[in-house]
Formats: C-alpha cells, sequence, structure tokens
C-alpha cells in the first residue's frame, strides 16, 4: 500500500529527516499527529519557507561547537547563556550561546513557534552594523528550540561595566559609550526592527570599551514562547526600570482581559527605553536605583513619575532635556525623539568634549 506524505510524517517519535522537493525538515521531540504532519508538509513545500530554511540551515553551527562546561553562566527571564568554543578557519574563537528555555510540551504549536523563531534569527543575520552585536549562526542541543551563537564580549553588559568602572571613565568614553548605543538603535530602526527590551542588560561592552546592542526583538518573541503577556515577561526579564509606561499595563481594559488587544514595543517605546539607558550611562546607576523593589517602581510609574534627575555633572542641562524628550508620555508616537534626534545630539555632545 503507497501511504501519502503526510502519513509517513504522522507518528515519527524519533529525529528523523525528510527531503520534500529541495527542502530538508526536521522533525524532533515526540509523536507527530496528523495536523502537525499537513502543516509539516505544507510548510516545507512552500518557496517562501524553503528559501528561510535554506538561509537559516547555511548558519547551523553544531558541528563546529564546543560547550564549555555543564551549568549556564547566567540566565534571565527566558534563556539561559552559555559559554563556548567556536571552530573557524583561522582559530578558535569564543562565543556566548543563548539557549531559549521552554517548559510546555504542547507539539501543536511547536511547528509555528519555531518558524517564527527562524524568521527572528534570519532577520538577525541579515544585519551588519558595528555597534549591533552579530549572530554568527545557531546550534541544536540546546532544548527544542535552536540556540543563537554570539562573539563572547568580554566586558558583559552595560549595567555590569558601570559598576565596576563608571567612576574610572572618561567623558570622552562615556559619551563614547553613550553614542554607540544610540547609533545602534538608530541602524535597528533603519531597518524596521523594534528592539522591544532595550536596557543595561542587553547593550554589551567590549574589551576596547566600545558597546553593542544585542537581543532585539527577541523580547516579544520569548514572551510568545514563553505563553505570556509582554507586560507580565518585563517582570520576569528584569527590565521594568526601562520599560514605557504604555508597555505595562497600568490600566487594563475589559477588552484587554478578554485578550481582544495586545500591547507590543515600538520604535517609540524603545526610545523611552534608551532614556534610561542614556541615564546610567551619564550617572553610573539604573533607573529609579533609589528603590529596591520593583512594586516601589510600577508606583512610580503609574502615578506618571520619571527617574529622578541625579547630581552628577554628566548629567548638563542640554542632556536633562533630552532625557526628559525620551520619557514623554503625552502621546509617545508624537513627542519623543527619534533615534535619528538622538544620534544627531550624541554626535555632537561628542564632538564638543573632542573639540580643542
Amino acid at each position: 500500500m503507497k501511504l501519502r506524505l503526510e502519513q509517513v510524517i504522522c507518528g515519527m517519535r524519533d529525529v528523523a529527516s525528510l527531503i520534500i522537493g529541495n527542502t530538508a525538515v526536521v522533525v524532533t521531540n515526540g509523536f507527530v499527529n496528523c495536523a502537525d504532519a499537513l502543516i509539516i508538509l505544507e510548510e516545507a513545500t512552500s518557496n517562501k519557507t524553503s528559501n528561510l530554511y535554506d538561509e537559516y540551515s547555511q548558519n547551523d553551527l553544531t558541528n563546529h561547537l564546543r560547550r564549555d562546561g555543564h551549568d549556564p553562566v547566567a540566565s534571565g527571564g527566558f534563556a539561559d547563556i552559555y559559554r563556548g568554543v567556536l571552530q573557524t578557519d583561522w582559530e578558535p574563537m569564543r562565543v556566548a550561546i543563548k539557549a531559549i528555555r521552554t517548559y510546555s510540551a504542547d507539539d501543536g504549536s511547536f511547528f509555528k513557534k519555531q518558524k517564527r523563531l527562524r524568521r527572528e534569527i534570519t532577520v538577525w543575520l541579515k544585519l551588519n552594523h558595528i555597534n549591533v552585536l552579530p549572530l554568527l549562526g545557531t546550534t541544536a542541543g540546546f532544548g527544542r528550540f535552536p540556540a543563537m551563537v554570539c562573539p563572547w564580549i568580554d566586558n558583559g553588559s552595560l549595567t555590569s561595566y558601570l559598576e565596576d568602572s563608571h567612576d574610572k571613565l572618561s567623558v570622552v568614553q562615556i559619551l563614547t559609550l553613550l553614542n554607540d548605543a544610540a547609533s545602534g538603535l538608530q541602524y535597528l530602526h533603519s531597518c524596521s526592527v523594534v528592539h522591544g527590551d532595550l536596557s543595561g542588560s542587553n547593550v554589551l561592552v567590549c574589551k576596547d570599551g566600545r558597546a553593542y546592542i544585542s537581543d532585539f526583538g527577541l523580547s516579544t518573541l520569548l514572551t510568545e514562547l514563553g505563553g505570556n503577556t509582554f507586560a507580565t515577561s518585563v517582570h520576569e526579564r528584569g527590565t521594568l526600570r526601562w520599560t514605557a509606561p504604555e508597555l505595562l499595563d497600568l490600566e487594563i481594559s475589559e477588552d484587554e482581559e478578554a485578550g481582544s488587544a495586545k500591547v507590543m514595543p515600538t520604535k517609540h517605546s524603545d526610545v523611552y527605553s534608551f532614556g534610561g539607558v542614556m541615564l546610567q550611562i551619564l550617572a553610573g546607576k539604573v533607573p529609579y536605583h533609589y528603590y529596591t523593589r520593583e512594586v516601589q517602581v510600577v508606583h512610580a510609574v503609574s502615578r506618571g513619575m520619571t527617574p529622578r534627575r541625579p547630581s552628577s555633572a554628566l548629567v548638563t542641562e542640554r542632556r536633562w532635556m533630552i532625557l526628559q524628550w525620551c520619557w514623554s508620555t503625552v502621546d509617545p508616537s508624537q513627542s519623543r525623539p527619534s533615534s535619528d534626534d538622538i544620534v544627531h545630539f550624541t554626535n555632537d555632545e561628542l564632538a564638543g568634549v573632542n573639540t580643542p
């Protein structure tokens, strides 16, 4: 008896690879029901999906990667970070491996989520800017979803770097960090990429003191993979102090409670978050550092409060005005600066201290 292709896929329990046309389809983790088998077949025979898979699979680094140690070196709301070594044509390269944690065994939505993740990864692979952390590729073996492989950044996050080094940095070094972060955000926005979770945790600082933006676009995706709302996931990621108030669902309508409305990040909410990053770079402390509990931050934001002006000489009147502009809540889409406006400002500030 000749079986239809979806019948062949249906019921697979072990890892299997199928070739459909020119597309390789990998079926993993458990029983595949008939409905999912049809989805696999439909996606595998789609030219658009085939092109996406080809581009994605070319950057599979699994066979060239060695994990250092069994345990992650850091963990976030939805992902764990492992240290590894990538074998290249030149010399071994230290890398960070970001592995998404998953708790659901629901195969019904797994393929859709995997497709969405691949799409986001493909976008990241195409980005190329001196202040945007490059994605080198992906690797298997870290859970159901592919893990992302990036260069290892020695000084870690902006938050940890400033805690250790802020008082030792010159004005030029501080304004260079600020300009780097602004330039990275401007580039993302020029590529129609919304970061969605900009904070001191995902601006990284390399050995020479230059800054890279990382994890852009992943907050919304990881929220979906984790099955939470964006507002709930902000607390889990620990980025509340940088998050725009319109994303926090401080006043939830009946429609939103019914799930008919979704609050999603925008370029304008990115700009609000950049204000927190800018304050952190200038003052060396996270926004609302005087509040030890996040519930205090939520209470302050719900009352329309923004971070207090620090006494640091680096927070000049001109820079404080830009910060307040970033934090405007009257009409975020109209009242906040664009990332172009911010870069124009940071360029001027840096040029001012570099001019004899």
